[in-house]
């Protein structure tokens, strides 16, 4: 669902929250509608997962597109009110289940073209949704770009297991990034950050060599940057 205009841009029947059944939905809504640039979500599957990373199979593919993750706090559903309160107004289907996956997603497309032409929102000045959204002009490439890596930052692919090799000792990132390059670069106050494409992943942490949740220091090569902009 677009939050600005509250279009909903799919409701699809599938048989779990898995990658494999989650990913072809994307999919085929990106190659529609294009390419959003931030996606929000709650902290369970398919969007996030255990770990330090809380990267998920389907995480890594919205990244890899130039997706922001944007997660809600765990136990917070009201920083994405919107969509909370939107389950709401899917109680009667949910309380009227069909009796096959196709007669349900007949159910599904015919109330979410009421939901975005026919009925009216109070937020919206008790007009549709259908009225207020444009698609995104980032179109879904067929092959997702290689990720642009500074020449001083150090890269390493991760293994099968999830882990990357540093300073000759195997430190677990993540198995959803299984074959995926990282870059490691030094912050501000000489940690080590990681990073999957603009994703930060965590630093590592020198004593136990370990990935561990990121600081908010910027990088070494950020400050530089920063103080070459001009004051506006």
């Amino acid at each position: 669902m677009d939050a600005k205009s509250r279009y909903m841009l799919g409701l699809t029947a599938v048989g779990s929250t898995s990658d494999q059944e989650a990913w072809p939905v994307f999919d085929r809504l990106f190659r529609d509608y294009g390419l959003p640039d931030r996606l929000r979500s709650d902290n369970g599957p398919p969007f996030a997962g255990a770990g330090v990373t809380g990267l998920t199979p389907l995480a890594v593919r919205f990244i890899r597109l130039g997706i922001r993750l944007e997660r809600i706090t765990p136990g917070k559903p009201q920083q994405n009110g919107r969509h909370e309160r939107f389950h709401l107004t899917m109680l009667p289907l949910a309380r009227a289940p069909q009796a096959t996956l196709c007669e349900q997603q007949q159910a599904f497309d015919s109330f979410r073209r009421e939901y975005n032409e026919e009925r009216p929102h109070e937020a919206l000045g008790q007009t549709t949704p259908h009225e207020h959204y444009r698609p995104s002009l980032r179109i879904m490439p067929d092959t997702p770009p290689e990720p642009d890596y500074p020449d001083h930052a150090a890269v390493r692919r991760v293994r099968s297991s999830g882990e990357i090799k540093w300073n000759g000792v195997f430190v677990h990132v993540s198995q959803s990034l299984a074959g995926e390059p990282v870059a490691i670069e030094e912050t501000a106050d000489g940690e080590w950050a990681v990073r999957f494409y603009a994703h930060p992943l965590g630093i590592i942490d020198p004593r136990h060599m370990k990935l561990r949740r990121r600081s908010n220091l910027p990088l070494k090569g950020q400050i530089a940057a920063a103080k070459l902009q001009p004051e506006l």
